[in-house]
């Protein structure tokens, strides 16, 4: 590049920058301005906070909270079943056909797809699981009775007060929260018991006398 096309590409840059210069002028507003009133949001909050606690909401409301906490722990969400009539048990089989090959981390084979398996095989249950109405005082006498009695069955209220229930029989006790475990084995009635015979699971209705 000889000298003149090095002054004659300074000068173009010189009236490039000039340009710029020229075109970024202040233009003015466009429409009325407003300075910026926008509060900080942290301090909303401890002002609203403050108000609630000043007018006593803050503490109605936590007591809302504890109270509903109470009902819940009290009284969870379960089934309404009549109670047994007659005796019934229907067998459950618990067998499961494969609908793909199992694999492990390193995609080896472990089961082909149409395998059987019986889960019972692999952990048998070893005790019974009971299921009683917590709001009939019979039925809570009939469970002490029939299934307190070893320490390894599994004691389920499908409704009623839970912590009174506990309280009475003493012992620690599960809740079939929603109906999981009624609409899972399909029971109909209570008190009902659900045990291992074998290699499959049968579901029992007992009538209380």
């Amino acid at each position: 590049m000889n000298r003149l096309d090095w002054f004659q590409k300074i000068v173009l840059s010189v009236a490039l920058i000039a340009s710029f210069e020229v075109f970024a002028k202040d233009l003015g507003s466009i429409g009325t301005t407003y300075p910026i009133i926008e509060r900080d949001l942290v301090e909303v909050i401890h002002e609203r906070i403050k108000e609630k606690t000043e007018s006593g909401e803050l503490d109605r409301l936590h007591e809302g909270m504890r109270d509903r906490s109470k009902n819940y722990a009290k009284r969870p969400p379960g089934s309404s079943l009549p109670r047994a009539l007659e005796y019934r048990a229907v067998e459950i089989n618990p067998v499961y056909t494969l609908e793909k090959d199992l694999t492990d981390a390193d995609g080896k084979v472990l089961f082909k797809a149409g395998t059987k398996v019986n889960p019972l095989e692999v952990k048998p249950l070893s005790k019974m699981l009971c299921f009683i109405d917590g709001d009939d005082p019979d039925q809570v006498v009939w469970l002490k009775t029939y299934c307190a009695q070893d320490i390894r069955n599994k004691m389920i209220l499908v409704g009623g007060d839970y912590l009174a229930v506990s309280e009475q029989m003493g012992m620690r006790l599960y809740f079939d929260q929603r109906g999981y475990l009624v609409e899972r084995f399909g029971i109909q009635a209570v008190p009902a018991v659900i045990r291992q015979s074998g290699k499959v699971l049968y579901v029992e209705e007992f009538p209380i006398k």
